[in-house]
């Protein structure tokens, strides 16, 4: 394999795993928020209930 395309494979994997790795800190810190969250205050919608 030349220069050439192993330099964009590299590229491309960063790229795939640092977006990865955003998604999954985004993920946790979401989850860190909810478990924060006073749900007691949440409104309840009258579609919440399954029928």
């Amino acid at each position: 394999m030349t220069d050439g395309p192993a330099i964009i494979l590299v590229i491309v994997f960063g790229v795939i795993a640092y977006v990865i790795a955003k998604v999954w800190i985004y993920a946790r810190k979401s989850e860190e928020q909810w478990r924060a969250v006073d749900k007691s205050k949440l409104k309840k919608w009258d579609d919440d209930e399954p029928n």
